[in-house]
């Protein structure tokens, strides 16, 4: 059976945690570590090179030129699947490796008093997870996944007057890539009818059933850009908007929104029906899937509880997973070639629904360069029990962050450097799922035909369970050249 499976995860939240990796659906909390220790709650925040991502009215700001990045490792090896055959783990977070590594970078220009031109690179949405494969039935869901979004943003920001700034990027799909390999059971075979080399009935698929072969997806290896997953499809005619703003309501309060359409992305490449196991052969078709990328808005205030010492920041983050292709509608795999004669898609049942996202951060000013920050966020499950499949991984979600700031100015007027170290943890609550209730469990289920020549599945014949969590550590470093 075949999973497309999606990070993403958001772009700008739902974050599991600040990374933008994971074996289950995720969107960063930001792209610099700053924002990721405050949970994500940045839309009033001023003064970090993320600007282009969490907000960019706040680039407005910047009283001289800036430049930044992140380095952000990821494991996902602590999530876990539960079956009738016990616990199972994430080997790897990734075919490279037991981590992966996700970096992003920035610069800002001040080109006149009002006016501030910048472009960020990074990646917004992705994934990834190399699942044990050696038993366990969610090896027939997903052995291994990687989904990347790599984005590239030139933007302006505008101070409107010295309270109110506005802010726009233009967010360019850059590259891409997409990998998913399922195994599957001899019950899969089994269960097609005789005229294609089944018999047309129904034997227990087991977390120990026999591999038969396996179905891998690969999107087109064009460009290697040398950071795993490595290989990578160009794009460059896909693409988003985020618009921003910040009002200074008074000298402790600021207020921040930033609203980020939906992306629309489309992978290609080889599709590998590989039944050498039992004698089958192989053969390697062309494929193209649709997911967007969902838009968000996301609002909130900063505030300064005591001045210049304790700031707290609280957003609120509405997701449109709803309205995204492939997520709140069935996911299609479409190929250009029939498969075992007569299979031309893939579909996968989702329905995805509209969430919410609660966020919050503190920053405490120890002295004049050392700053303590610390986040949480709630973020809501996106879908329902007959929706979920073990690929999506999905269930409410509590976001844990912590880090310190060294900052060697004396005031942001100077120049000099900042640094922040933080570190992150997204904890799935345990979600269990009965028998009957999703029709999209990989080997849990059997194949169907939705019509004549779409593939699907049946209602899962198994529970199954999850939990878990993701963890992270980052390292950001900033630039400040001072007042122009």
């Amino acid at each position: 059976m075949l999973r497309v499976r999606m990070s993403i995860a958001f772009a700008g939240v739902a974050a599991a945690m600040s990374s933008p990796a994971s074996a289950g659906w995720i969107q960063s909390f930001g792209q610099s570590e700053r924002c990721i220790a405050l949970g994500g709650a940045c839309a009033a925040k001023a003064d970090d090179f993320g600007a282009y991502y969490q907000n960019p009215a706040a680039a407005a700001s910047f009283q001289g030129a800036v430049v930044g990045g992140n380095l952000r490792i990821i494991d996902t090896t602590f999530v876990d699947l539960k079956d009738s055959a016990g616990n199972h783990e994430v080997d790897a977070t990734n075919t490279e490796g037991e981590v992966v590594a996700a970096p992003t970078l920035a610069a800002y220009m001040p080109v006149t008093d009002q006016l501030t031109l910048g472009v960020g690179v990074g990646a917004p949405f992705a994934i990834t997870a190399d699942w044990e494969n050696d038993s366990g039935i969610h090896r027939f869901d997903m052995a291994d996944q990687s989904l990347f979004v790599l984005d590239v943003t030139p933007m302006a920001a505008y101070k409107v007057t010295d309270r109110l700034l506005v802010g726009a990027g233009l967010n360019v799909v850059a590259f891409k890539q997409l990998r998913t390999q399922t195994l599957i059971p001899d019950s899969f075979v089994v269960a097609l009818p005789p005229a294609l080399g089944g018999a047309g009935a129904i034997i227990p698929t087991t977390p120990n059933s026999p591999v038969v072969g396996s179905i891998t997806i690969q999107s087109d290896r064009d460009v290697n850009l040398g950071i795993p997953p490595e290989w990578f499809e160009p794009s460059f005619d896909e693409f988003a908007v985020t618009l921003g703003m910040q009002y200074q309501v008074n000298d402790r309060l600021k207020i921040g929104a930033v609203y980020r359409s939906k992306t629309p992305v489309t992978f290609t490449g080889d599709l590998t029906l590989d039944l050498s196991p039992v004698g089958g052969g192989t053969q390697v078709v062309g494929y193209s899937t649709d997911i967007d990328m969902p838009a968000h808005l996301q609002v909130g205030f900063a505030y300064d509880v005591i001045p210049k010492k304790l700031n707290w920041s609280f957003d609120v983050q509405w997701t449109n997973w709803a309205d995204a292709k492939g997520i709140g509608t069935p996911l299609v795999v479409s190929v250009d070639q029939p498969l075992l004669g007569f299979i031309n898609d893939l579909q996968v049942d989702y329905s995805a629904r509209n969430t919410f996202t609660f966020r919050t951060g503190l920053e405490y000013a120890v002295d004049d360069h050392w700053t303590l920050l610390a986040g949480y966020a709630y973020d809501q499950s996106i879908f329902d029990d007959q929706h979920v499949d073990i690929l999506v991984y999905d269930s409410n979600r509590h976001l844990l962050s912590a880090g310190i700031m060294y900052d060697t100015r004396d005031n942001t007027a100077e120049a000099g450097w900042t640094t922040n170290l933080g570190i992150h943890a997204t904890i799935y609550e345990d979600r269990n799922i009965a028998a009957g209730e999703s029709q999209n469990l990989g080997g849990l289920s059997l194949p169907v035909l939705v019509d004549g020549d779409t593939l699907g599945f049946s209602p899962n014949r198994e529970p199954f369970g999850y939990g878990g969590a993701i963890l992270a550590a980052g390292v950001s470093l900033q630039y400040s050249f001072g007042a122009h």
